[in-house]
Parts: C-alpha cells; structure tokens; sequence
C-alpha cells in the first residue's frame, strides 16, 4: 500500500476515527471473512490501519461478522437487520425514493411512508452503535457516508457524545426544485446538518444544498457563503472529489498476472477497436444510450463492422427492484439485436456482454486492451472508473481514448477526455468515432494529462482533506493521552 501523497498532522493522525456507512467492509468469501471490494473500502483502510477506530456497517444478513479480521486492524460494529427493516430501508427508501431523486429524477421516486418510517428507524440503529462505538475511543472523529444515512449526524448530536462529526455524500444533490418534492426534506436536512461538516463531490452539488437549506429552512437558518449557522452551531459544507489508490493502481497494472490477462485479450481481440465499458447495471448509468450509439455508429460506417468490437462488464445489482430487472432485459435484447444485425458471417460478434463482476487483475487487463473507455451516464457523482482506466493506460504505456459523459463528477477534473451528451445518442456516436479516430500522439498526451492529475489529487489526499479539518475540532490531546 502506498503512503498517503498528503500526509496527516501529526496531531490528526493521533485521532481515532468511526466510520459509518451502511455495509461492513468485509464480505464471507470462500476461504472465509475478507475485505469487501469497492472504492469506500480502498479509500478508508489504510489511515483507519494507522489509528485505532471502528467501522459500523451493516453486517450483509450474515450474523456472525467476526469483531475484527487478521488483515484489517479495525474493530467492526455490526448493524444487524430483519428483512421487513431491510426492505423499508435500502431497497425502498434509499434506493426507490433517495436514489432516482438526488439523481436528478432520472426515474420516478417512490414515496411511500412506510418506507420513511423504517428509513427512520434503522437510522436510530446505526446511530446507537456508532455511540457504543465512540463510547471506545477518546475524542473520535465520526465519519458518516452516503444517502443511507442521512439522519444519524442529528442522531449522533442528540446524545451529546462530543467530538467531530463529518458527513460525506457520495452521489449527486440534485437542484431544490428536484429535492423538495420529497414530503420528509425538512427531517432529512435536519439530519444532516447536524454534522460539523458536510461534504460533498463537485461544488456544483454543494452549491445545491446550500441552496434547498435556504430553501426548506428559511428563517431557521443564517447563511454566511458556505456556512450554515443553526442556533448557536456552525456547519461547514465543502467540495472535494473522491479519487482512486493511483500507486497501487499502477503497481497492480504491471504485475505478471494483468500481463498475462492483457496478452490473452489482445489475441482475442486482434485487429479490431476495442471500445469498452464497466459500469454496476443501474439506469444512471446510460448503458442503454451507450449501446444505441455504437449501434448507430456501425450502421452510419459499414467500414468498421468486423473491425470494432465492445466488451460492456455489467455488474449485477438490485435485482429484485423491477426498474433493475427490466433495465437487464433491456439491456440483453440492444445486445441481441446489435449483434444479429452487425456480426459478419464466419467472424465474431460486435458486442461482448459480461454481466458480472471481474477481480482486480482481469479488469485493469480490460483497462489497458481498451482503444476507448466509454462512461456514458446519465448523471454520476463522480466515476471512479474513468479515473482508474487513465492510471492503467499510463502505467502500461497505452495510448487509449476516455469517452466520458459531461454529466459526471468526473468531467470537471479529467479535462482532456472526449467529453459527450449521452442523451443526444447521434452525438454520443459521432464523439465514439471522433475518439477512435485521434492521432496516437494526441492520445498519449490526453491520458498522460489526465493520469498526472489523478496522481496529484488520489484517494489519500481525499482522505487526508476529509478528516484533518474535523481532527481540528477536537479539544487538544495531551501527551499521555496520544501515547495511549
């Protein structure tokens, strides 16, 4: 693992942290209890590995998470659920209700008071086991994630357990024309503002909730540029973009294994165009837009069929929500039909489509085979898949393209990708084919950008920025006590 690019203090890398999110960041694999793939994880184990601290998480149903693991030197606080709190609360409120609607509404949210009710409840949940956790350690730093837990800084602040709190949003935040639609706004802005800072990925998103508090709160409320001033508190709310391990990225991109992955797909895929994409199989991530446009694309260019190819990995998720089910048949009859109009006879298909999700290895060896990476949603948070492909094509020394959609957090920092509309899907393609069509020495230029920029601004600083200014908050800690 490699060192944070910005160090800590010496004073904040003294402060224990608990981190709440709602999954554990462990998973049961076949050899037992591991660590859980995804970007939160990445990002939190190795300065919670430097300090003492507690993960509070939902245990995955398993009821038996072990309260640490050899390999991760973090206490775990298990949330234990029953399947009526877990359908109320992650598959309906968080994700038919807050899901579509910080999306921008992309699909219709569901308001259902039920859902609200056991959204509530399981809330008041994971707050009383991030008390019992802070309980543990002196002056924690409590680090709250995600639109699954909206109401626990409030609930935290309630007890009165001192400390700092810090809430990260991990997804969008939509206009206030958007947010008010939903009944409990004034509760779920109440809930988080009851954390000492509120953060999110893009200025953009932060300028919004600003905006709904003034909005919703009104007269309750005094706004001092990003500050929110309840009573006699002072919120801060900030912006900073989450980022990729860029070191062990490129360490992982040049190991015997990726290499032997990326040489059998160059044989699979000799003498074609290899256009790529990775997304979990969710509506936000227009993956349908994205078909419909290489469909176009070898329809306008008869030259190209037998000579283009696309992989689309599409990692399962929610597939007991209709929307999630209806999207996949979607999904598979455009690749269907791609490929029965396009295949040349006695050759291979257009259209690889993987649904599935792919170890470390095998997919940086998909990163660096792909001519182009094509993010297309709709509306994202930020994408840390376009920031991984830039950091494997560079460590390999690549030339791909990025295609990255201008609505994701992605596109203020990545400046040099081929930037797109996925909804106007005639441009999308036009852009596909401008991409492939870039001189090398322009390509290599755009991903050496882009992958510097990654580098300088990685998950460790993220870290590092998220949690020194909360660390700041805490009473003075003595020598004695820093030693203990």
């Amino acid at each position: 693992m490699a060192g944070a690019s910005v160090a800590l203090d010496g004073r904040s890398s003294e402060v224990p942290v608990v981190a709440v999110s709602n999954r554990l960041p462990v998973q049961l694999g076949d050899d037992g209890w591991e660590l859980a793939p995804g970007g939160l994880v990445t990002a939190l184990r190795p300065v919670m590995q430097r300090r003492s601290g507690t993960w509070v998480g939902w245990d995955g149903g398993s009821g038996a998470t072990p309260s640490r693991l050899p390999s991760l030197s973090i206490d775990l606080g298990a949330v234990q659920l029953e399947q009526a709190e877990l359908d109320g609360y992650y598959h309906g409120f968080a994700n038919r209700t807050l899901w579509p609607l910080l999306h921008n509404a992309v699909e219709k949210p569901v308001f259902d008071r039920d859902w609200w009710a056991t959204y509530r409840d399981v809330n008041r949940r994971f707050a009383e086991a991030a008390a019992a956790a802070v309980a543990q350690h002196a002056d924690p730093v409590v680090w709250v994630h995600d639109y699954h837990l909206m109401l626990v800084p409030q609930l935290l602040r309630e007890r009165d357990l001192g400390g700092a709190t810090g809430f990260f949003l991990h997804v969008p935040w939509p206009s206030p024309d958007l947010f008010v639609r939903l009944p409990w706004r004034r509760d779920v802005l109440l809930g988080l503002l009851g954390a000492d800072v509120v953060s999110f990925h893009t200025e953009g998103y932060r300028s919004n909730f600003v905006r709904t508090c003034r909005r919703v709160l009104g007269d309750e409320a005094t706004f001092r540029g990003s500050e929110i001033v309840l009573g006699d508190r002072v919120v801060r709310t900030t912006s900073s973009p989450i980022s990729v391990d860029a070191s062990e990225l490129a360490q992982l991109a040049q190991t015997t294994e990726v290499t032997a992955e990326l040489q059998a797909l160059q044989r699979q895929f000799e003498g074609r165009t290899l256009l790529l994409g990775v997304d979990r199989l969710d509506y936000t991530k227009g993956i349908i837009e994205r078909l419909l446009a290489v469909e176009l694309l070898l329809e306008r260019s008869p030259q190209l069929r037998g000579r283009l190819a696309m992989v689309q990995i599409a990692v399962p998720s929610r597939d007991d929500v209709v929307e999630y089910r209806e999207l996949r048949a979607t999904v598979e009859q455009i690749v269907g039909r791609i490929n029965g109009r396009f295949t040349v006879p006695g050759e291979d298909v257009p259209v690889h489509y993987l649904y599935r999700s792919l170890g470390q290895a095998p997919l940086a060896a998909y990163y660096a085979a792909a001519d182009a990476l094509l993010v297309t949603p709709l509306i994202d948070g930020m994408n840390l898949v376009a920031k991984e492909y830039v950091v494997v094509q560079q460590a390999r020394r690549a030339n791909g393209v990025l295609v990255l959609s201008e609505f994701t957090g992605a596109a203020l920092e990545l400046k040099d990708a081929v930037l797109c509309n996925p909804f106007d899907v005639e441009g999308l393609s036009q852009q596909i084919e401008r991409a492939i069509a870039l001189p090398e020495s322009d390509r290599r230029r755009r991903i050496a950008a882009m992958a510097r920029r990654v580098r300088a601004h990685d998950v460790h600083r993220w870290v590092a920025g998220q949690l020194s200014p909360l660390s700041d908050m805490l009473p003075a800690r003595s020598p004695l006590a820093s030693k203990a």
